[in-house]
């Protein structure tokens, strides 16, 4: 059964709401795959950190991103799939991550283009707020 967009919407700020980091990263390299739909690799460098270790700034960071071109037959499927065109004109993204054995991976909510670094996050969930009022509520 197909998840509702309110389903997506609290799984999104769930994941973003649990991500160990919420940066935004200088992007360095975009490795595209040789086919489209396929993987991209994203390689940059933490330059902004609102979430995290303040001593990651500046971190090398590397993950997979799902992509495709216009025209790609997409299967039916919860994932998160970006256009090889916004992943070439990327320099900066906000993303939240997680941290595992390897280094960092996509914590699941997706990233925000950005045009420049910004002192204040761009990408922000509104259902985190109002989840921890609601645990905030329950646990009283």
């Amino acid at each position: 059964m197909a998840l509702l967009p309110s389903d997506y919407a609290r799984r999104d700020a769930g994941a973003a709401r649990h991500a160990k980091l919420h940066v935004q990263l200088e992007v360095t390299r975009v490795t595209l795959p040789p086919h489209t739909p396929g993987e991209a690799v994203v390689e940059g460098r933490i330059a902004r950190i609102f979430r995290g270790d303040p001593a990651r700034l500046s971190t090398p960071v590397s993950f997979e991103v799902p992509c495709y071109r216009e025209g790609d037959r997409l299967p039916p499927s919860g994932i998160r799939w970006r256009l090889v065109e916004d992943l070439e004109r990327a320099r900066y993204i906000e993303i939240y991550l997680d941290t595992n054995a390897v280094g960092v991976m996509d914590a699941g909510p997706g990233f925000t283009v950005l045009e420049a670094l910004t002192d204040t996050s761009r990408f922000v969930f509104k259902y985190i707020e109002e989840d921890e009022e609601v645990e905030e509520e329950e646990e009283a």
